[in-house]
């Protein structure tokens, strides 16, 4: 009997084997709790402290492709953008692989059995369509803080089909779906707000707009602004933009009709641009929500199960800088994207498949138990209790890197040497305006940690 028992518990263990690998902590610690560390070690500005933190797993493991963004983008913040270049691109080989490999479908299918075992930790991670549009986009931004605009152009082009595909891939899906099985959630509608859906980002067109500009592709940058306007209706520096283009174009049509919506565009002068782009804190990490639902044995007793699920809490972030100064002058920032609200957007649409698992993983667990109770008697029974509450967990995985939101500040300006303050706690940052040219400013601000470049386009 003790040997059935034993034998019975390791096909439990057995189940998280397969395509891919978890570690044996992995099952019982969520992975926002273990990337905590990191997160505090960023906003102390231990940005050393936070690569030795990160976890260095191998490519077989079930958080490879999310350790490899982490690495990414803890490099760009210790402005080491070689090697974060090096993770952005091993992560999106990698993606393109899996896509292209007709052999995942059955890998998919054997995590997501093992899931019903476990948790949804075992499942392999593959990066949200919003992450993927943001490791093109920090690819882009290095290339063009290495003066390579060819090269960031190449990398935008690749975040704008991300959307693009996703959006074609979601076009079938139906909101009903979605909407019912988010009533047994709690609200977070305080954080998403009006955001349509979890992969739309207006910054990575903004970021194309502004390349394509730079090269003297007008018409690929009134494009891009369009589109990241449609996205953010409310933005004033994109109604501008827009519409300073479609009258630099001759899209008379178009100017009239935004004009109608948002009135005259300022005069275009012969000055400089600059462009002020911030990113400022974390994206929020999730929590957990319990549920205690019972499941019924054939004689009709009720076992109770935990079923764990992911949540955003309903708060949205209130950013701490809202206007910078430039050459003495104030300009308001106007955020670009929450990128919380597409993390939450997509959380919301994943919801679904979420809670069929769950429910199929409740029954599967009972069945699991039930086998042990009579295989190791009352000692099986109350071992495979704990083990089904120990193991039944939410998947709090996605990028905790990355920032929580991005604005943007743009004025004209006079050619010659000028002067950005941000805040009171930050250094000035001295920069150089040429005649009818861009100079972009890239900005990170995470609680003590600030850093800044500067490049004219």
């Amino acid at each position: 009997m003790k040997r059935r028992f034993i034998v019975g518990l390791s096909l439990i263990l057995a189940g998280v084997s397969g395509c891919s690998t978890v570690g044996f902590g992995d099952l019982f610690t969520d992975y926002a709790t273990q990337i905590n560390p990191v997160r505090q070690a960023i906003r102390v500005n231990d940005i050393s402290q936070a690569q030795q933190l990160l976890p260095n797993n191998n490519p077989s493991h079930s958080n490879y492709l999310l350790n490899q963004l982490e690495h990414a983008r803890v490099n760009d913040l210790n402005n080491l953008n070689a090697g974060a270049q090096t993770n952005y691109e091993a992560i999106y080989q990698q993606m393109e692989n899996i896509r292209q490999a007709a052999k995942v479908q059955v890998s998919s299918g054997l995590e997501q059995s093992n899931a019903l075992l476990t948790n949804d930790s075992v499942i392999a991670y593959e990066p949200a369509p919003y992450e993927m549009s943001m490791l093109h986009s920090y690819k882009a931004l290095n290339y063009v803080f290495d003066n390579d605009i060819e090269g960031a152009l190449v990398e935008v082009r690749r975040a704008n089909k991300v959307q693009v595909d996703a959006l074609t891939q979601n076009q079938g899906e139906i909101d009903a779906t979605v909407k019912e099985a988010q009533q047994h959630y709690p609200s977070m509608d305080e954080i998403i707000k009006n955001v349509k859906n979890g992969y739309q980002n207006a910054f990575t067109f903004y970021l194309s707009a502004l390349l394509y500009q730079s090269n003297k592709q007008y018409d690929d940058a009134y494009i891009d602004y369009k589109k990241a306007l449609e996205i953010n209706p409310d933005n004033l520096y994109l109604q501008q933009d827009v519409m300073r283009l479609a009258k630099q174009q001759g899209f008379e049509q178009d100017l009239a009709q935004f004009t109608q919506r948002f009135g005259q565009p300022t005069p275009v002068n012969n000055n400089g641009e600059v462009i002020v782009l911030i990113e400022q804190g974390l994206v929020p990490q999730k929590d957990e929500f319990v549920l205690r639902l019972p499941i019924y044995t054939s004689r009709g007793d009720a076992r109770f199960y935990s079923l764990a699920m992911p949540i955003y809490k309903d708060s949205a972030f209130v950013p701490a800088i809202n206007q910078v100064k430039i050459a003495n002058q104030q300009v308001p920032l106007n955020p670009l994207v929450r990128i919380e609200a597409l993390a939450a957007k997509t959380l919301e649409e994943q919801t679904p498949a979420r809670v069929t698992r769950q429910v199929l993983r409740l029954v599967a667990k009972e069945k699991v138990r039930a086998e042990l109770a009579r295989s190791g008697g009352d000692v099986g029974n109350i071992l495979a209790n704990i083990y089904n509450l120990a193991s039944e967990q939410a998947d709090t995985r996605s990028w905790l890197t990355l920032p929580n939101q991005i604005s943007v500040a743009r004025t004209d300006i006079t050619a010659g040497t000028h002067t950005l303050t941000v805040g009171n706690n930050h250094p000035d940052i001295n920069f150089e305006v040429s005649k009818q040219r861009l100079t972009l400013i890239y900005l990170t601000s995470i609680n003590n940690y600030f850093n800044s470049h500067v490049v004219q386009l």
